[in-house]
């Protein structure tokens, strides 16, 4: 299974990349919401891992993107962020 990963921080980036390969996973990679969106309309990732504070496009207007496209099939969506406010 492929899953997407769009995060502008490469250390987070990266460390995200490891442990999914190393579980199996085929992993592709964006800089940010709009290269992930980018990507989305090439070829549809069941799964996507964003992160939510992003440059050109944050991880919610992504995921607004995602629910409202018409995409084959359902894709997973897990939104991850480094704030520990409400």
């Amino acid at each position: 299974m492929k899953i997407l990963i769009a995060e502008d921080d490469p250390n987070q980036r990266r460390l995200l990349t490891v442990h999914l390969e190393r579980a199996g996973y085929e992993v592709v990679v964006a800089n940010d919401g709009l290269a992930a969106w980018q990507a989305m309309g090439r070829e549809h990732h069941r799964f996507l891992i964003t992160d939510w504070m992003m440059p050109e496009m944050d991880g919610p207007e992504l995921v607004r993107r995602v629910r409202a496209a018409d995409l084959p099939g359902y894709t997973y969506i897990m939104l991850l962020t480094a704030l520990d406010g409400k």
